[in-house]
């Protein structure tokens, strides 16, 4: 009975020991794959760290080898751009000429009116300008009355219409004598006024005014620091826009109703009708005149990076010369070099050919 109750206990405390013993293993294979869970994710987390670190060093790599390349190719373009500009340089050295050169067609000229002349001696002249107008010289004009008040019976003019001497222009009947007479005009000429009409009364009144333009008087004014230079029988140019004339002074007139200078006067012939009375003018008075070898249009004359500069006509259309002057005056200068005689050189609108190199050498330097 003892012994009974001694077996049974003992083969409870064994099964109490198994159990602790397998307790004890399952749980420490619980921990073990508990561990192994835990560990494998932060292996491969460390692994995918690594391996993304190892590409970023990979792209840094391959970024840093990009853009160095790209570096390099940018400088080589970079060089391969300077070695062409060298080249272009090269080129434009070669080709100096090109520098002034303008190129332009005999057909493009003569669109832009741009007009050449040739290069010969010439005169380089002082000269005095007066100023003045048209006027009718007082012989030339008529006022027209009644010998003998009485009625206008007649008029057979009117303004604007030309007469000639002699001819019969009304006729009045005198009061006195009740007879008719007629009035003829004193002066071939243009009626330019007229004061009366038939069946009114001739007065002491001008019935109308005729003018004869044919010939005018241009009249200047000459101050008194001008006087010592101009003289009778002078030759000047008479001009009024794009009207000119030679003509010489004739009379020296002294001041009148206090003016403060005398009037110097020239003939102008009118008989084709070109220049209207009350015109202004200007008057060049010629002073001396200087010959010289080498005379050029001062029209010609520009300025490019402070030279005076001239476009001369070649081949292939005009070149920029750089030239030096000496007398001038204010139509044509001397030439003391850059131009040789029987050379064609741009005159009228050379400015538009300055413009055109101008704006090509922006667009070069660009």
């Amino acid at each position: 009975m003892n012994y009974s109750i001694s077996n049974h206990f003992f083969v409870r405390r064994l099964a109490m020991l198994m159990t602790l013993l397998f307790s004890i293993s399952v749980q420490a294979s619980a921990e073990h794959q508990h561990e192994e869970k835990h560990s494998e994710p932060n292996h491969s987390r460390h692994e995918m760290q690594h391996a993304t670190h190892g590409n970023k060093d990979a792209e840094h790599g391959h970024e840093h080898g990009h853009e160095h390349g790209h570096e390099d190719g940018h400088e080589d373009e970079h060089e391969d751009e300077h070695g062409h500009e060298d080249g272009h340089e090269d080129e434009h050295g070669h080709d100096e000429h090109e520098e002034g050169q303008v190129h332009i067609s005999a057909e493009q000229m003569a669109v832009s009116g741009i007009v050449a002349h040739s290069a010969q001696a010439g005169e380089i002249k002082k000269i005095l300008t007066l100023y003045g107008r048209t006027i009718v010289p007082e012989r030339n004009t008529s006022h027209v009355k009644a010998r003998f008040s009485g009625l206008i019976t007649q008029l057979n003019v009117r303004v604007g219409d030309k007469v000639k001497a002699g001819q019969v222009i009304a006729e009045v009947e005198s009061n006195a004598s009740l007879k008719r007479y007629s009035i003829k005009a004193p002066i071939s000429g243009e009626v330019v006024s007229r004061n009366a009409n038939v069946g009114e009364l001739a007065t002491d009144n001008v019935l109308l005014s005729i003018v004869d333009n044919s010939q005018l008087w241009a009249e200047y004014q000459v101050f008194p620091s001008q006087k010592s230079r101009v003289s009778i029988g002078q030759k000047l140019s008479v001009e009024s826009e794009q009207l000119s004339v030679t003509s010489a002074i004739e009379y020296l007139l002294n001041p009148m109703n206090n003016e403060a200078y005398l009037r110097a006067r020239a003939p102008i012939d009118n008989s084709e009708g070109s220049w209207t009375v009350g015109a202004f003018l200007s008057g060049k008075v010629t002073l001396s005149k200087h010959s010289v070898d080498l005379a050029i249009d001062n029209r010609a004359l520009q300025v490019m990076e402070n030279q005076q500069v001239i476009f001369v006509k070649n081949d292939e259309g005009f070149e920029k010369r750089v030239v030096t002057l000496g007398k001038k005056d204010r139509q044509m200068s001397e030439l003391l070099s850059g131009l040789a005689v029987g050379e064609e050189y741009a005159v009228d609108n050379s400015f538009l050919l300055k413009a055109d190199l101008e704006k090509s050498s922006a667009a070069h330097v660009h």
